[in-house]
């Protein structure tokens, strides 16, 4: 099964490390990465690192594009480019030495309905029936909260299964449409999703099934330091690294979705995809960890857990 994955808005990402950060200052970096990324994107690094099957569709730019389909061949990622606009965007993360993060990410070019068009025309080309589509980052300016449902509408009608990635009004529009499979929501976004604080395991499990009444089959929802819940309409697992993990989690959900789909979507991939993700954190910028990095990483899985446990980052 091949994992396809859709980003309208991708970027590249600069993360600059440094002492500390001096506002109003002159800064000198004491290091610099430079990666092709966007949610998207990202599942596709991850999910080529791990040993499966993906393509990623994005959409380019004069400046930038080449630079990006370079890297992706380099890693071996196969892709497909729709050119669009004078370049793509470009977001800068700040690590400083204490582990502060500041992020920096810019808008993106304004797409439309004719560029909607361009991307369906693209996925017809590409093999639907059976496979996974992800849809996922936030939506480029011009773009109506519906554009990410009715392309999961296209994709779903030609046999695919659907997993969306992304927050706010898409997100809601996305969920409403009837046609995703699997979300992916921080509790954050899940919990701007229900509309309510959720503080606790059980306030997620609940706003999860919330969301599963309402059409989608899974819910895998990311917590930070307190792992990660695997949702369906009949049972919920928790997993979690058992040695707390520090670093940069700037890309670590995309790694936790790409693996959870390339390893099978079940409790086993669960499991994996937490380690995966526990991996990257330590790891400059948004960095694939290896399959050694990701297997040094032991993890915790239960069916019987704390649901009254509060959120670290709640």
């Amino acid at each position: 099964m091949s994992v396809l994955t859709v980003t309208l808005n991708p970027s590249i990402d600069r993360t600059v490390t440094l002492p500390s950060l001096s506002v109003g200052e002159i800064n000198r970096a004491s290091q610099i990465t430079l990666q092709p990324a966007g949610k998207g994107v990202n599942v596709s690094r991850a999910v080529h690192a791990f040993g499966g099957e993906t393509h990623a569709l994005f959409i380019g730019g004069k400046l930038g594009e080449s630079w990006m389909s370079r890297e992706l061949d380099k890693a071996g990622i196969a892709h497909t480019v729709i050119s669009f606009g004078d370049s793509i965007r470009s977001n800068m993360t700040i690590v400083e030495s204490d582990g502060t993060v500041t992020k920096i990410n810019e808008p993106g070019g304004a797409l439309g309905k004719a560029e909607l068009e361009e991307v369906k025309k693209a996925l017809s080309s590409l093999p639907l029936k059976g496979n996974w589509v992800l849809f996922a980052g936030r939506l480029n300016p011009g773009l109506s909260s519906d554009a990410y449902a009715e392309l999961a509408s296209f994709v779903k009608s030609h046999g695919a299964l659907v997993a969306v990635d992304t927050s706010g009004a898409e997100l809601t529009a996305s969920v409403q449409a009837g046609v995703v499979d699997l979300i992916k929501p921080n509790h954050d976004e899940l919990s701007e999703l229900v509309g309510r604080p959720l503080t606790t395991i059980s306030e997620v499990i609940d706003a999860a099934r919330e969301v599963i009444a309402g059409g989608v089959s899974t819910v895998l929802c990311s917590m930070g330091a307190d792992g990660a819940l695997l949702i369906t309409a009949n049972s919920a697992t928790h997993c979690e690294p058992v040695e707390k993990v520090s670093g940069t989690p700037v890309g670590a959900g995309d790694i936790l979705l790409g693996i959870f789909i390339a390893a099978g979507t079940d409790i086993k991939a669960l499991e994996s995809a937490i380690a995966w993700s526990a991996a990257s954190v330590p790891l400059p910028g948004t960095s694939i960890p290896t399959p050694a990095q990701a297997g040094a990483v032991t993890v915790r899985t239960r069916e019987d857990f704390d649901r009254a446990r509060v959120l670290v980052e709640a």
